[in-house]
């Protein structure tokens, strides 16, 4: 496993041998981030605003900067090894919380985050349960423009009713997230559906908070 592509590209990344956990592969990795970036790539200025306004973090957002995640605040949920928060890293955004609960896979992330040399300004790890984390974040005001939520497959209709109430409290206007479950989940979180893309075994839902 290695990141895929900015700053990092090609640098490899360690994953907790646990059959709890399921590191997204390289391939789905860059297949999100295509997407991701076709989504940012001409974002009304209504939306850029209001990500500026409610980012956590002094750098705006903006596209034309540092590339289409300059300015963007992240939230990797369920973050295992941190792949896909680091992808985010990598490819410019300013910040990524990283929230895990299970010890083997906590010891890999922060492995990846110290060979990567990521200051705990620019990634910060949340040794807790997702619950516990949104509602602080809720609590303190912090909200996110890019959320990864990637929780194992077999636990995903069982943490959804959660998200459904705690998520969107930590959303920034229009902010956009991305959701991985198998092949026959259906996502039904209150967010607008953009797309679906269904890599193997993998499905992968973008959608988007309201403005």
């Amino acid at each position: 496993m290695r990141v895929v592509g900015g700053e990092w590209r090609g640098r490899p990344l360690t994953s907790a041998a646990s059959s709890a956990t399921r590191p997204t592969s390289d391939k789905v990795r860059e297949a999100v981030f295509d997407v991701l970036f076709a989504l940012l790539a001409a974002p009304a200025p209504a939306d850029v605003a209001a990500r500026d306004e409610t980012a956590i973090g002094d750098a705006p957002f903006a596209p034309g900067a540092i590339g289409l995640l300059a300015g963007i605040t992240a939230l990797d949920l369920f973050a295992g090894s941190g792949a896909l928060g680091i992808e985010a890293l990598s490819r410019g955004a300013s910040r990524c919380v990283f929230v895990e609960n299970a010890a083997p896979a906590l010891k890999s992330l922060r492995t990846n985050l110290a060979r990567l040399q990521v200051d705990a300004a620019r990634g910060r790890v949340v040794a807790a349960d997702f619950r516990r984390a949104l509602r602080h974040d809720a609590h303190s005001g912090n909200r996110y423009n890019l959320v990864f939520v990637d929780p194992p497959y077999v636990a995903y209709r069982e943490v959804e009713l959660d998200l459904s109430v705690l998520l969107e409290r930590v959303l920034a206007p229009g902010a956009l997230v991305v959701v991985e479950t198998g092949k026959g989940e259906s996502v039904r979180l209150p967010l607008s559906s953009l797309r679906a893309k269904l890599y193997g075994d993998t499905l992968v839902t973008f959608m988007e908070a309201g403005s």
